[in-house]
């Protein structure tokens, strides 16, 4: 799903890469001339190498050890992904500069996704697109956006349900939102927080899950 989301360009730049399973892709199918594989840590990084040359794709893609996007300036394409909605906010407002300039950002969040649709929308960028897809019975997300300068306008619900999913009314919306739902039930019954406003979350996410927005 990741890979599916990248548009054909010439340099992408995958932080927390791991494997380099998603770059090898992307050059195996043409979707990308060159990429870096960068990681924080050694250990993924002579696990990248080795795939990488097991491909032989030595002189096409480059791993690096890095933390969070610092590198990545001039690339076409970020790709940001397996990490905390948080932590994703926080990679893209440290090298926001490398952030605003990339034509694609896809960032993949393992939670927290509201946190970043906010940063996202609050911060200039336009989320162009969403998708998901599932594995193991937990759906996962990947959230496409590109830095336009304009803030958007949004209602709270759709952090959380996102506009892209609900307007296209994806199979799985029903699942993303599901889990979400349960943890405001559990904090509406269990500090009997009963606000107008959890109240309308709930209500629109309801909505959301059974198809009626």
């Amino acid at each position: 799903m990741i890979a599916q989301a990248v548009k054909p360009c010439e340099k992408v730049f995958d932080t927390g890469s791991d494997h380099a399973f998603i770059p090898i892709y992307l050059v195996l199918k043409g979707i990308c001339s060159n990429a870096v594989a960068s990681d924080v840590k050694e250990g993924p990084i002579k696990v990248a190498a080795r795939n990488i040359k097991r491909f032989k794709l030595e002189n096409r893609i480059t791993v690096e050890k890095g933390d969070g996007i610092e590198n990545a300036t001039g690339y076409d394409c970020i790709i940001i992904a397996g990490m905390g909605g948080q932590l994703i906010c926080d990679i893209i407002s440290r090298s926001s500069d490398i952030a605003k300039n990339a034509g694609q950002l896809i960032l993949q969040p393992m939670n927290a996704p509201e946190k970043l649709r906010k940063y996202l929308w609050d911060n200039g960028y336009k989320i162009y697109s969403e998708n998901l897809c599932s594995e193991k019975h937990k759906v996962y997300n990947v959230i496409c956006a590109k830095y336009t300068g304009i803030n958007e306008t949004y209602e709270k619900w759709q952090l959380h349900a996102s506009k892209k999913l609900t307007e296209k009314k994806h199979i799985l919306l029903s699942g993303y939102i599901a889990p979400k739902l349960r943890r405001l039930y559990d904090m509406k019954n269990g500090i009997g927080d009963s606000s107008e406003e959890l109240n309308d979350l709930i209500k629109r996410l309801e909505e959301v899950k059974d198809g009626n927005i």
